[in-house]
């Protein structure tokens, strides 16, 4: 695979758990505000990844 193909799918799995972390703080703190931006920046980061989902397929 290209590798800079290969650095954005690594850049988004990267961000993906730091997300992840954030929003589960954010539940911790109970900071609503927080919640949804990173609930919301989670889903972004979900239909993003699935863009990278049939090129993934075809080297495989």
């Amino acid at each position: 695979m290209d590798d800079k193909f290969m650095q954005s799918m690594e850049r988004l799995l990267n961000l993906k758990e730091e997300y992840k972390g954030k929003l589960e703080f954010a539940k911790e703190t109970n900071d609503n505000e927080k919640i949804i931006h990173y609930q919301g920046a989670c889903e972004g980061l979900k239909v993003a990844m699935s863009a990278f989902a049939p090129y993934l397929n075809k080297n495989y």
